[in-house]
């Protein structure tokens, strides 16, 4: 069974995103795990308590959305509402017309640190090519002609 330090960094990522339960054991976390994790590293609080706050997180969440309104917490993401407009679909068996309705789905966009974490080796080949194209456009700026 291979461990965390057994794999490269692209490959942890991707276990974290896969939900490879061998290689991350906080995959396909759900909401009791995670009271039962907040409750380990805080014993001053009991185990109701964390769950009391949880709730009122997610349901602040939840009424700001059927608000309407974006949510943005500092440091791990924005959730939003996006507005799909209405269209017409085709009917994969018959293959006839079909009216969608217009319908309201929420988003979440991480923050930046985010995709970094889940990605570090990508953002280390983006800030290369920013670099070449940065030495690049600094050599022609120089060049007398």
């Amino acid at each position: 069974m291979a461990t965390d330090d057994d794999l490269t960094a692209p490959q942890c990522a991707y276990s974290l995103l896969r939900g490879d339960a061998t290689t991350n054991k906080f995959a396909n976390m759900i909401k009791s795990e995670l009271v039962q994790k907040l409750a380990e590293r805080d014993p001053h609080l009991s185990r109701h308590d964390f769950e009391v706050i949880v709730d009122a997180i997610l349901h602040a969440i939840r009424n700001g959305l059927a608000r309407g309104n974006r949510v943005e917490l500092r440091g791990f993401g924005t959730f939003a509402v996006r507005k799909h407009a209405a269209r017409i679909g085709c009917n994969p068996r018959t293959k006839d017309p079909v009216s969608v309705a217009e319908k309201v789905v929420p988003a979440f966009r991480a923050v930046k640190e985010m995709h970094q974490r889940l990605n570090p080796t990508a953002i280390r080949q983006q800030n290369r090519k920013v670099a070449r194209a940065l030495n690049a456009a600094d050599s022609v700026r120089y060049i007398d002609v």
